[in-house]
């Protein structure tokens, strides 16, 4: 019964993610400062950040930052890097990158909007320490990647590389650090 529920929990939740298998084009999304939505679809929302959206330290250009990026890069892709599945809303964490394979994320960090670390997608449940297994059970994974790890890691390199420069040059969020 349990894999049952199990199979019949994670069809559910492919299902609800189907639509986000398509192509994203940013001018369908409205950006009100890390947060996107798509007025054609209000199951998703995407998110410029990958954890701590809710808690961590912010900038105060950060909203300014996002909007000329934004602005200056109409054609940039939005692809899909993992996705937070609930029944009300599912929240996608998303990279903006433009013409030149820069994304908006990498510069988001190198500006000193956010910590390094906000970059990070959530754990899968086989992620997850044994400390939090004991917490959750696998029916309570509700994270869905859509990106290899090859690609997750190099981004992440260049997340490392951006923080350190943004606080060498005590930028946003490092400026009195």
């Amino acid at each position: 019964m349990r894999k049952l529920f199990t199979l019949l929990f994670l069809v559910i939740m492919l299902q609800s993610c189907k639509s986000q298998s398509d192509k994203i084009n940013l001018n369908e999304l409205e950006f009100k400062s890390i947060f996107g939505e798509n007025k054609k679809d209000s199951l998703n929302v995407y998110c410029l950040l990958g954890t701590g959206f809710f808690r961590a330290p912010t900038s105060e250009n950060a909203d300014e930052l996002i909007q000329n990026w934004i602005d200056k890069n109409k054609d940039a892709k939005v692809v899909l890097i993992s996705t937070l599945v609930d029944k009300k809303a599912n929240i996608n964490y998303c990279w903006l990158i433009d013409k030149n394979g820069e994304t908006i994320n990498e510069y988001l960090i190198k500006n000193g909007c956010f910590p390094g670390g906000t970059m990070m997608r959530p754990n899968t449940y086989k992620e997850l320490s044994e400390t939090e297994k004991k917490i959750y059970t696998p029916e309570d994974s509700n994270v869905i990647v859509h990106v290899d790890k090859e690609k997750y890691d190099q981004f992440i390199e260049k997340i490392k590389s951006a923080e350190i420069l943004a606080r060498e040059s005590k930028l946003g969020i490092w400026k009195d650090k």
